[in-house]
């Protein structure tokens, strides 16, 4: 019987290493590329994908700001704030991140109250150029973000005629001006994404290609009205 069980002892050894039971298995790193079989997709999930197929650049959104979506044990990801918000260790414009949301904005900023977040879905042109910290409440509710910094009107009207063409059928962008990015320069974010690019670089097909893959991806909140 002894040679049996010392026979039989390599195949458990091995049996119990493929279920991780015993003291040198690891846990799965929280931040490890999950698999995203479709909507909907879980926030923490989303933060956390840094495929690289998908379009765009992976902003470490969590890393960053020290907390997944709702984490109520410690940082939050998406924290409401009053006042300004430094978004420069993500680069801009933002993908995400803490935000305004004393309430949501009007249809015009002049209409707006302080602090306001989120900003209705639609085109915006000067003087609405919205203040970053609004517009990424937006994302947070499944949007997409387009933003601009050219003096081409040829490119904005191309723009506007797609995104007018989108917000027909079925809302969650927002376009608007962003003088705070370098100049002649077009900018497609949402939640963790970011997807930047020269104005001599720009196509109807790029642009399209991020909202069809990225909108309603976030929106942890499921608002009503939102379009997800």
């Amino acid at each position: 019987m002894r040679w049996v069980l010392i026979a039989l002892l390599p195949a458990a050894l091995l049996l119990a290493a493929c279920l991780g039971i015993g003291g040198g298995a690891k846990p799965p790193s929280p931040t490890a590329t999950p698999r995203l079989s479709g909507p909907p997709y879980v926030p923490r999930e989303v933060e956390a994908d840094d495929d690289p197929s998908l379009p765009g650049e992976y902003i470490d959104l969590p890393q960053i700001y020290g907390g997944y979506y709702g984490n109520q044990n410690g940082p939050n990801t998406a924290a409401h704030r009053l006042g300004p918000i430094d978004y420069s260790a993500q680069g801009l414009p933002p993908a995400g991140g803490p935000h305004w949301g004393s309430g949501a904005c009007g249809a015009h900023l002049a209409e707006s109250a302080p602090f306001c977040g989120p900003v209705p879905w639609g085109i915006y042109r000067p003087p609405d150029n919205w203040d970053a910290e609004a517009v990424v409440h937006s994302m947070e509710h499944g949007g997409v973000a387009i933003w601009y910094n050219t003096t081409n009107q040829q490119i904005v009207s191309e723009l506007e005629d797609d995104i007018a063409d989108r917000l027909d059928r079925d809302q969650l962008l927002v376009m608007t001006p962003y003088p705070d990015m370098e100049e002649e320069t077009i900018a497609v974010t949402a939640w963790g994404r970011r997807e930047k690019f020269p104005v001599s670089e720009y196509s109807k097909e790029r642009v399209d290609e991020f909202i069809d893959v990225f909108k309603c991806r976030f929106n942890p909140e499921t608002m009503p009205g939102a379009g997800c």
